[in-house]
């Protein structure tokens, strides 16, 4: 059963996940020739939590091979090769996020993420998410929450207006805008922020839902122009009323290499500016 381990020296949280080295394709193997994610194959998965449609568009069951309590995986299409940009019903996905994060809104933590194509981390290629409820605030989340709250204003406010102003902004809509920020972390990086100041998903209405929805396709079709694979990730600060959620979009050209793994600190190579030319 997975467990919560501690850094040696910092006592971080690591996650203790040995039976996830059985999924298909951990280790870069290949994969099987039955996708268990595939209309007629659900007898390969959990027992489902919830669908959308009938037949179903949206599927939503326990992870085969959890890391944590809770671990959820979301089938995004019944159609094998789908990709989040081409399909029809981004709307219902996003609601199905709002559903799945709110069920575990009592864990101190909901990671919500998505790997498209095995250079960001799928094991199975076919378009899902996951849902990761954690008893801990991961560091990342736990570092920027600090930030926030010692800011004299809303940092993320501050820079929309930024972008704005150097020309970094992709697209805009009447609740959200995506930019390249200035300083991102990986080369040709995405975020997506909403314009009214709230720190986590669960406060999106409906109308911050149909456009985050549409930027996310806009988002996910620039990623895949660029690079083979890429991630999304939805950053919340639950609690924390000073934070400010957005969502980044990570394209995977290039491999984390011994210097980031060493440093935690993240080399730019890519102009933010090409970046918007080549993703907008």
């Amino acid at each position: 059963m997975p467990s919560l381990r501690r850094h040696i020296i910092t006592g971080e949280p690591i996650v203790f996940a040995p039976e996830r080295a059985e999924r298909p394709n951990a280790f870069g193997d290949s994969e099987s020739e039955v996708c268990p994610f595939c209309p007629g194959n659900e007898f390969l998965t959990p027992p489902e939590i919830e669908r959308i449609g009938d037949p179903w568009r949206v599927r939503v069951f326990p992870n085969k091979y959890p890391a944590v309590d809770g671990h959820e995986v979301i089938v995004e299409s019944a159609e094998h090769g789908a990709t989040f940009d081409r399909i029809d019903h981004a709307a219902d996905v996003l609601e199905t996020y709002l559903r799945r994060y709110r069920a575990h809104s009592q864990m101190t933590y909901v990671s919500l993420f998505s790997n498209e194509g095995r250079r960001a981390g799928a094991s199975i290629d076919h378009l899902h998410s996951q849902i990761m409820p954690l008893p801990y605030l991961p560091p990342r989340v736990a570092r920027e929450s600090m930030a926030f709250r010692e800011a004299a204003a809303c940092p993320l406010c501050r820079a929309v207006d930024h972008h704005r102003d150097e020309g970094l902004v992709i697209d805009e809509m009447a609740t959200f805008v995506r930019f390249a920020p200035s300083a991102p972390s990986h080369a040709y990086e995405q975020w997506i922020v909403p314009l009214r100041h709230y720190h986590e998903m669960a406060k999106s209405n409906e109308a911050e839902l149909d456009h985050v929805a549409r930027l996310l396709q806009l988002a996910a079709a620039s990623a895949r122009k660029v690079a083979p694979a890429h991630n999304v990730l939805f950053m919340n600060f639950p609690r924390q009323s000073a934070g400010h959620f957005y969502i980044s979009i990570v394209p995977r050209r290039a491999a984390i290499a011994g210097f980031e793994l060493a440093t935690g600190t993240f080399i730019d190579i890519i102009d933010p500016a090409a970046a918007v030319r080549a993703l907008r």
